[in-house]
């Protein structure tokens, strides 16, 4: 896989979502505010750039002696940082139609409940970092991809007990918010722990084909970890604590 091949899939992945972005808003554009409008597509193209990172095979990056790390940031990115950017990039009125359909407003108010997105989420996530669907997704730049779209579309389910824009599908009230967001760091740092403790590789280097991903050595494999841990515990942390601040403020102006 080379920067010439992935340019132009990755070009029309963008284009597609954009397309996607301004057909679903052409009709509620006229109903946002004019510094809604902006802030909305502001958040939207700064998340899609998030998830365009997340899709770039990671020898790419940094070449492959950080493989492990770079994926590592990628799936940081795309869990932390692409899915909550874009959710905020969706106004309220972008979902009317979706959700005037019983059927889809019935399964996303279900969903978006905070036990079962925290647990199909977190079921994804850990699944695809078994050894098994691990090695088999290093083998092939297809499966790696679909990985990652998979990582991208649980985080934005993790995401929407707390961002959710439409009142059809409900957010937690702040109090909720911040106890969910606190659970909700707690699966990167126990990967993050996992990948950095070990005194050997968790991945058989000899299963691996391709390796767009796998550890290419026990320092790749700690140096992600620890990535994993750190920035992307602080990730949820901080939306915590801006949740926290919100919520002490409201109550003081009750007061």
């Amino acid at each position: 896989m080379t920067w010439e091949a992935v340019v132009p899939i990755l070009g029309v992945g963008i284009l597609a979502a954009l397309g996607a972005y301004f057909v679903g808003i052409a009709g509620v554009y006229e109903q946002l505010p004019a510094t809604r409008r902006r802030a909305h597509l502001g958040w939207f193209l700064l998340g899609l750039g998030w998830a365009a990172f997340g899709f770039i095979p990671s020898p790419l990056l940094l070449g492959p002696d950080l493989r492990f790390t770079v994926n590592m940031a990628q799936f940081v990115a795309l869990t932390g940082l692409a899915a909550p950017l874009l959710w905020m990039g969706l106004p309220e009125p972008f979902f009317r139609p979706l959700v005037r359909w019983p059927p889809l407003a019935g399964a996303g108010r279900w969903l978006i409940r905070p036990i079962p997105a925290y647990l199909a989420a977190n079921l994804i996530f850990f699944a695809w970092h078994t050894p098994a669907l691990f090695e088999v997704s290093s083998r092939s730049v297809a499966l790696w991809a679909l990985k990652q779209f998979l990582f991208l579309l649980a985080a934005m389910l993790a995401w929407g007990p707390v961002l959710s824009p439409t009142p059809a599908w409900p957010r937690l009230s702040e109090p909720g918010q911040v106890l969910y967001l606190f659970f909700l760091a707690m699966p990167t740092t126990l990967l993050g722990a996992l990948f950095t403790f070990p005194d050997t590789r968790i991945y058989n280097p000899s299963a691996l084909g391709f390796e767009v991903c796998a550890p290419s050595s026990l320092e790749d494999q700690r140096l992600a970890g620890l990535f994993m841990w750190v920035p992307g515990a602080l990730i949820y942390l901080g939306a915590l604590t801006v949740v926290f601040f919100r919520w002490f403020g409201k109550e003081e102006a009750r007061a």
